[in-house]
This record gives C-alpha cells, structure tokens and sequence, in this order.
C-alpha cells in the first residue's frame, strides 16, 4: 500500500502565471508529511483561510496519523477492545471498505503490517525480508478481520492488526479542504495535498485549472497535460519511495500486495485516476497499481464518475490504457 507519502503523482500547477492578483490568493506549506498547494479566488483576509486549513490538517492528524502516539489511529492500532472513533476517522474506514470490496481486497489499509515489516512505515524492521515471515503476518491482514460496530468503535478479530489510512488520507483532506472553500462561499480554486487535487470553476488565468501527470521514465518531463473541471486526480506510482534490504540488495517498493505481501514487481508505472470525490481517486490509484491492468479498467468502466489511466512499460517505452471516459473528461 502507498505508506507515509509521497507524491507519487508530481502536479505542476501550470496556472500559475497569475493575472489576477488581487482576487487569486496563493498559499503554501507543509501537511501530513508532505506539501500541500491552495490557489483560491477569494478577497478574504488569507491569513483566516490559511487557520481554518491547518485546522483541518491538525483533525485528520489527530484521527488517522500513525506517527502521532495520541491520535485515534494509534489507540486503535494498540488496543486489544473495541475503540471509540471520530466522524473523520469513519468517513474514511466506511471509504476503504467499499473500494476494498471493489477492488477485490487490492486496497487494504490492514496491509500496514506489511508496510512495517518491509521498514517502510512507523514501525519500522530490520529483519531480513523472507516468504516465512510473511507468510506469518497474512494472519493478521485483511480488511475483513476489521468492523465499525453500532457504537462507532472499530473492532479487530487480531489484536496485533495494524491499520493505515496513509494511501487515502491526503485525498480525504482535500474534500475536506473542498467542502470548506464551497460553504465559505468560494467558486474558483485548486486543492493540491501531496499531489492529490482538486479543481473547481475557473482558474486565476481565466481558463480551466489544468495539470500534468508526470512521465514516469523520464522525471523530469510530462507524460500528458489534463484539464480538471469540478474533479478530483489522484496518481500512485511506484518508482519514487523504496528500500533497498542491506542484507540481500534487493530493492522494495512502498507499494505492497496485501493479499501477497510481496513488494509490486509488475510493469505498471503509475495510476492515475479522476473522480468527483479526492478519498475516492486517492484509493482507487493505491488498488490499480497492484491489480491486472485490463481486468481493473473493466471494473473501472463500470463504476460511475470513476477514470483512469494506467501507465505500463513495455519495451522501454510507456503504453496507456484508459477507461472509456478517460479523454473525454480530460480535455
């Protein structure tokens, strides 16, 4: 699964020519251990905007963040009973179960075991990676071995289950983000968390926002330039974060199988994926990096207001697969 951060998709705000200044504010900074971006159309004082975005950071934190020992996530993570959550936090385990069932359990934020042990998440290893040990942890993986009873607490069949909602979290901070800007009364802005965005209405050059996906081979370049009308992107991929095993040399991806608990050694480079809602992009970009490309774009086609394009190497060079509305939307 995708661990900690990073952008696995690099957005380049290609609007950022401003030529309206004093309606378009710009802000910037640092979020759920990553960077986020804001450019709104607003004549509010920015400093109001920019509290009211850490507020929302410093929730989700306190929610879902498994680097903070007193978050809810951390409590649940430890805690042998049943645990009390909060709004947020069933907000995004009620999203993970349904893309968890739709994708055949390829999204699975109980894969945070394997995440540890591969020594890419909060509780790092340093064993020596081998099918035993993994073999072992698949008791204590899947989903299914986790619920959100009638009291709102989330309870584990395993006590040692660890959750980890880091694949999807910063596509929840958007909506958030968005459902702000939208009862503060504001039509025109872009959400950017850790390469995860939104788009709304009418950029600050007076055209619609549009973005770019990065080419995955070459990094410093665009593989495509999209338009974002009133939709969320999301883009996982597995060529940025790894870890190389000191021992053996071998090279882990931060994307895990859940259902294998082998690192992503596939010809799949990057997931990109449009939808209205950002959580939902978010995860659905974390599943089509582990699944077979043409069987997931089948599901993807028959799941409405869903995108994706698909990026696989072949012979040294990039072949897209698109669902069916890919281009129509981006254009």
């Amino acid at each position: 699964m995708k661990s900690k951060t990073l952008l696995l998709l690099t957005l380049t705000l290609l609007n950022s020519c401003n030529t309206k200044t004093n309606l378009y504010k710009s802000i910037r900074g640092n979020a759920l251990g990553t960077t986020y971006s804001v450019i709104v159309e607003t004549k509010s004082n920015e400093g109001f905007i920019e509290d009211q975005i850490d507020s929302i950071f410093n929730q989700v934190n306190l929610s879902m963040s498994t680097y903070i020992d007193s978050s809810i996530i951390t409590r649940v993570n430890k805690s042998s009973k049943p645990v009390e959550v909060d709004t947020n936090f069933i907000n995004v385990f009620n999203k993970s179960k349904e893309i968890w069932l739709n994708s055949n359990g390829f999204f699975d934020p109980t894969a945070g075991s394997f995440v540890n042990f591969y020594g890419l998440g909060p509780e790092t290893t340093s064993q020596q990676i081998n099918d035993y040990k993994i073999d072992s942890l698949k008791n204590i993986v899947g989903f299914g071995k986790v619920t959100l009873n009638n009291n709102n607490e989330i309870v584990k069949l395993n006590k040692d289950i660890f959750l980890d909602f880091n694949a999807i979290a910063k596509g929840y901070s958007v909506d958030l983000i968005n459902d702000l800007f939208i009862k503060s009364g504001y039509e025109n802005f872009l959400i950017e968390v850790g390469g995860e965005v939104i788009a709304k209405g009418i950029s600050n050059k007076g055209n619609r926002w549009k973005v770019a996906i990065q080419n995955p081979l070459e990094m410093n370049k665009f593989y495509s330039e999209i338009y974002l009308d009133n939709k969320s992107l999301a883009t996982s991929g597995n060529y940025r974060k790894f870890r190389i095993d000191p021992i053996t040399g071998d090279r882990y991806t931060h994307i895990i199988n859940p259902i294998t608990g082998k690192s992503t050694s596939n010809n799949i480079l990057s997931a990109s994926v449009i939808s209205d809602l950002c959580i939902t992009a978010d995860g659905w970009a974390t599943a089509l990096m582990l699944m077979d490309p043409d069987q997931s774009i089948d599901i993807i086609n028959n799941i409405e207001n869903l995108e994706s394009l698909i990026l696989v190497s072949k012979d040294e060079r990039i072949v897209p697969i698109k669902s069916n509305g890919w281009d129509l939307i981006t254009k």
